[in-house]
């Protein structure tokens, strides 16, 4: 499993790039969506008209977004209230979601590092693009250069928060050229939620060193080892010693069919496959890097 944590400047395109890397196969759980399902919880609504009244309401009962922005953003205790009710409710549902998923996942998180980046993100990443194109993209929202500023009053430093990530995109050409630059990073991206540990068995050190060597070669694995283990078993009431060793390597789910035929070529059948969901993001860029099948 990978999971993406996805943020980025106002209007400059998250919702672009998951939409993108959706066409590639990623997951999406999408933080502003389950704040609009929400809005929708009596226990919210009813915190929310005794903070400021019927009048954030329309006429049918359903919150009125306008009114509500008019409020948050131009009082940073009315902000502050606001983001205290609604982002542990969204986390706590994008932490579900995320653990009903497998594979590759993007979470479209506008206040990842705001609220500190969650433990189950594996790899951050930073949409940005100038004011000035920002602007062109949010006519339709009738976002002008005020609104946009007005949105980002309470938000950290654009460029602290580009450092703290660990990819960042410039959104500034065409869909088309967006798209191109992203799908390198989705053959990577692929790799790494594939990412897994192929371990095999054998009393024949010989023969698994000779498997360890082709599995090297291959481009399949990356820091193929073989280490001795001591078997104990229980024969006819007493104790057996026996020697066996393992091989341990760094490997991709989708070239498990072929590691599992290369190394029964070798004479070795004990094999398993493990999964890593955890892994830093300078260890998958590695163990990607290495793998060349």
């Amino acid at each position: 499993m990978l999971v993406l944590g996805v943020t980025g400047d106002v209007g400059a395109g998250k919702s672009t790039v998951a939409g993108l890397w959706k066409n590639h196969g990623a997951s999406i759980i999408d933080a502003d969506c389950i704040i609009h399902e929400i809005w929708k919880e009596p226990r919210v609504l009813k915190r929310v008209e005794e903070r400021w009244g019927s009048c954030v309401f329309y006429h049918n009962g359903s919150i009125n977004p306008s009114e509500i922005a008019s409020r948050i953003f131009a009082d940073p205790k009315e902000y502050e209230w606001l983001c205290s009710i609604l982002h542990p409710m969204v986390r706590k549902e994008m932490e579900r979601r995320m653990f009903a998923l497998r594979g590759w996942i993007v979470a479209e998180i506008p206040l990842l590092f705001e609220n500190s980046v969650p433990w189950w993100v594996d790899y951050t990443v930073y949409v940005t693009a100038s004011t000035s194109t920002r602007l062109s993209r949010n006519v339709s929202r009738g976002w002008n250069e005020e609104e946009i500023e007005r949105r980002e009053r309470f938000l950290m430093n654009t460029e602290e928060k580009q450092a703290m990530a660990d990819l960042v995109i410039q959104n500034e050409g065409s869909l088309e050229s967006l798209g191109e630059s992203l799908l390198r990073y989705a053959v990577a991206f692929k790799k790494m939620a594939a990412l897994c540990v192929i371990q095999a068995y054998s009393s024949d050190e010989k023969s698994l060193r000779r498997a360890a060597v082709r599995l090297g070669a291959s481009g399949w694995a990356s820091r193929v080892e073989v280490q001795p283990l001591v078997n104990a078993l229980m024969q006819n009431g007493r104790l057996s010693m026996g020697k066996r060793y393992l091989l341990r390597a760094y490997s991709c789910e989708f070239y498990w069919r072929f590691v599992e035929e290369l190394l029964k070529n070798e004479g070795v059948n004990e094999v398993e496959l493990l999964h890593v969901p955890r892994l830093s993001a300078a260890l998958r860029n590695d163990l990607v890097e290495e793998m060349n099948g």
